[in-house]
């Protein structure tokens, strides 16, 4: 019915239209809106064409729309989006002291069949046997248990071995939290802003002995236009309760260890007034220790701006300013008592470092208009300033160093590839330029070459690379020089050391330069298996070290030596065929080398290095750098030990080359191993050969408080082989130690507290399991993204032939004392547990 009726009202819609133009309604509201942006024609106007600049995709909202001129400008309303993330991280360590040296526990103090307490000031462990003594019962200051007597005249007490060691379980509790926040705007970051807090609190193994650290950092970075701008701020803190830059911390070991088995240190540091010790002429570790003027503060400070705009005129700029400021105060003295000063020694040494760098970097890519041929050049320029103060108190001793040093280099790489083929090539000069330094050098060449081939045979990929570079350096004015002062002692007179004097200055010397050359093949198999072979030569010319001349310790340009050397590894990535969540990855490591000193520029060869006057590392010609030297035997033409009209071995009137510091070889093996949330990290270390002088040892067989002479001491009848002065077979018989004669004349008095250097070379050879390491990863969807949860043992098996501590320690911490252990602090063992939370 309804198709009807529009049937029937057909003709009447059609009479309804009226045939005439359509007049436009154009009211004066709607010319005054559309009049300044002109889109919209009058009545009396043309049309106008208009470019559309930046034509926005459909249905993507506008910030903006205008013309200007005969363009459309559309500008895009980006969304901006807010990320956050962060990390939580918390450790806890708990540290034990690893190997050390034997100790006998059998003899007390005193001499020649008898003990001798500490009113005697006896400091030698030659006295009768511990079992052979009881306690008394009396009222004896040095023991609360009373004197020692012979066993059956006594109270029945049997004598007790008192250990006293300085050792104790150490602890350390850490935590760091990082907190990372962009903001983003079409996959750009505008604006970023990280923050980084930490912190650290250690009851080291050392009893009474902690350490603190603080951290705060933060750094900002935004995009305004073509800008980019980050700066960081950067502040650090610590504090220790005691500094061992004057060798302290090894004083208080040595006067533990070489403490009678018979006196108990932990009775009490302090006798009245004074100070309680097993003699006057020896310390109480407690009492070395208590000491509320020994410390060492550090504060440092850093701010970096860097300014950074990509693309003007195809050529990117980096500007980028450091300030520097670190400030560090420490008590070195020692408090009226102690041994080595029994007035007392105050000293305090306070030192500030400032550093000033300005960076400058124009980058910019090289367009050949060549398929696959690429290149690039970098024009770099390098502003240092840094001024280094050091102040010693009381004495009043004041040292300023300042330097500015100019390096600008200009480089150029590029590449070509070719199907399966890739070559590169870089070419660079460097200008070194230092007030400093008597040398300007303006031409330090760089080459670096590579060529690639992605894949031969079966999957296999390989390239050969070398590398040849020239570079100048020059010593840090904050790395201080004082511990040199140490060679102006004997090993007899460590205690005394006190490194209160900085070298001269750092001025008028030739900068260290070195070259270097190396070169590698590397060959991969399908990314599962590969092979890295390296050679490597490195020379250096006009190397620094400081050296006593002139009534004070001068630095100077001291030697040219070389390097060289092989370094390969081997790894394997493997994943489990029938578990795909079963991954491992192996890395074998073979690295060598060989080192030796082809010239000597000082006036005085050898030049000691460190250590101390009778026993140091030298540079010396034709050996390798940091020899060890010091005294040895006495020996004929034909290398036969001299024997004495009383049957002990000769000492050599000079010193003498008497071990070589540097290992034959090192093996390193990295082994990780993959499976569901878990990780097994474990690295293992093999090094073969290098020297060791056991001082240690030396001293513990002078004092009678080694293992070694506990064991030989009623050693009778012995002949040492070699021959008289004479030239005949030496046929004496001794005996080690004989109670009836003079403490002086047994086997290890007789030759000092060093002993005869060359008879406590020991080698070094180690195997250690260094880290042993278990992680499990939980990740989630929400809040929380990854909880990881670590438990880990470093330093957790050492085996060596070396009877002293681990053979890597160093004495006094000081750098170039590789090879010398002087009651060495033992290394530590370390398990910890870690929670990191990502969010």
């Amino acid at each position: 019915m309804k198709y009807l009726y529009c049937l029937l009202l057909l003709p009447a819609g059609l009479m309804a239209q009226e045939n005439k133009p359509v007049t436009p309604v154009i009211s004066s509201d709607y010319q005054r809106l559309i009049h300044t942006d002109g889109i919209v024609p009058s009545r009396h106007s043309t049309y106008h064409t208009l470019q559309v600049k930046n034509m926005a995709p459909a249905n993507t909202p506008l910030r903006k729309l205008a013309v200007r001129r005969d363009e459309l400008v559309m500008r895009q309303q980006y969304p901006t989006t807010l990320y956050i993330k962060g990390v939580y991280s918390a450790t806890m360590e708990l540290k034990t002291v690893n190997r050390q040296p034997a100790l006998q526990t059998q003899f007390v103090q005193g001499r020649s069949g008898a003990w001798q307490g500490p009113e005697t000031n006896e400091l030698f462990s030659y006295g009768p046997a511990l079992h052979s003594l009881e306690f008394d019962g009396s009222a004896y200051t040095w023991d609360i248990n009373g004197k020692l007597v012979p066993a059956g005249t006594g109270n029945g007490h049997n004598a007790i071995a008192y250990m006293n060691s300085i050792f104790h379980t150490g602890s350390r509790f850490s935590q760091s939290f990082d907190l990372q926040s962009r903001l983003m705007q079409q996959h750009n970051n505008i604006m970023e802003l990280n923050l980084h807090l930490g912190h650290s609190n250690e009851n080291t193994v050392i009893r009474d002995n902690n350490n603190y650290h603080k951290e705060l950092s933060a750094t900002a970075i935004a995009r305004i236009k073509w800008l980019r701008i980050a700066g960081t701020i950067q502040y650090t803190d610590d504090a220790f309760s005691n500094t061992n830059r004057n060798g302290f911390l090894n004083q208080v070991y040595r006067q533990s260890i070489l403490t009678p088995v018979s006196f108990d240190n932990a009775q009490g540091y302090t006798l009245g007034a004074g100070q309680r010790s097993y003699s006057l002429l020896a310390d109480n570790p407690g009492f070395l220790l208590h000491n509320p003027s020994h410390y060492a503060n550090a504060t440092s400070r850093r701010m970096n701006l860097v300014l950074e705009r990509n693309s003007y005129k195809k050529v990117k700029y980096t500007l980028s300013q450091l300030f520097d400021r670190h400030t560090s105060n420490s008590g070195e003295g020692y408090q009226p008592g102690s041994s080595s000063f029994p007035s007392g020694k105050p000293l305090y040494r306070n030192a500030t470092d400032k550093l000033y760098q300005l960076k400058g970097e124009a980058y910019r890519n090289i367009p050949y208009g060549v398929y696959s041929l690429n290149g690039d050049i970098t024009a770099r320029y390098i502003f240092t300033n840094v001024s280094t103060g050091i102040q010693y108190l009381p004495n009043e001793q004041y040292y300023r160093y300042a330097r500015s040093q100019h390096e600008l280099s200009l480089s150029y790489n590029t590449s070509y590839a070719l199907d399966r083929w890739f070559f590169s090539l870089g070419l660079e000069d460097k200008v070194y330029v230092s007030n400093t330094a008597t040398r300007k050098d303006f031409l330090l060449p760089a080459v670096k070459a590579t060529v690639r081939l992605s894949e031969f045979g079966d999957g296999w990929s390989g390239s050969i690379n070398t590398l040849y570079t020239q570079v100048n350096t020059e010593l840090p004015l904050s790395g201080s020089l004082a511990d040199i002062s140490l060679l102006r002692y004997k090993v007899s007179e460590a205690g005394k050391y006190l490194p209160a004097e900085e070298i001269a200055g750092f001025d008028q010397l030739a900068p260290i330069h070195h070259t270097d050359w190396t070169g590698s093949l590397v060959v991969n198999k399908s990314r599962w298996l590969g092979f890295t072979g390296t050679l490597f030569l490195k020379q250096v010319t006009d190397d620094q070290l400081p050296i006593f001349e002139k009534n004070n310790f001068q630095l100077v340009n001291v030697a040219n030596h070389q390097t060289k050397g092989i370094d390969l590894e081997l790894w394997l990535f493997q994943i489990a065929p029938q578990d795909k969540r079963l991954q491992t990855s192996h890395t074998l490591s073979f690295y060598a080398y060989r080192n030796k000193v082809t010239s000597v520029l000082s006036s005085a060869e050898p030049v000691p290095m460190a250590g101390f006057s009778d026993v140091h590392t030298a540079v010396v010609a034709g050996q390798p750098m940091g020899v060890i030297m010091g005294s040895t035997w006495e020996r004929d033409a034909r290398g036969n030990r001299v024997i004495g009209a009383d049957g002990f071995p000769l000492v050599a009137k000079n010193t003498a080359i008497i071990g070589n510091p540097h290992p034959d070889f090192i093996v390193k093996w990295n082994n990780t191993v993959h499976w569901w949330k878990l990780d097994l990290y474990v690295n293992v270390e093999w090094k073969k050969g290098g020297d060791r002088w056991n001082g240690t040892r030396a001293a513990l067989d002078y004092y009678g408080r080694s293992q070694g002479s506990a064991q030989d001491r009623n050693v009778n009848g012995y002949i040492f082989p070699g021959v008289l002065t004479n030239g005949a077979p030496n046929h004496t018989p001794v005996s080690f130690y004989d109670p009836k004669l003079p403490l002086e004349t047994n086997r290890w008095v007789r030759y000092g507290e060093a002993g005869v250097a060359a008879d406590y070379i020991e080698r070094a050879d180690q195997l250690r399991l260094n880290t042993l390491k278990l992680s499990f990863r939980q990740p989630f969807r929400q809040g929380i993204r990854q909880l990881t949860l670590s438990a880990y043992v470093n330093n957790l098996v050492l085996w060596t032939p070396y009877k002293g501590v681990d053979p890597e320690q160093r004495l006094f911490d000081q750098t170039n004392s590789i090879g010398l252990d002087y009651f060495n602090l033992p290394a530590t063992k370390t398990y910890g547990i870690n929670a990191s939370i990502q969010f």
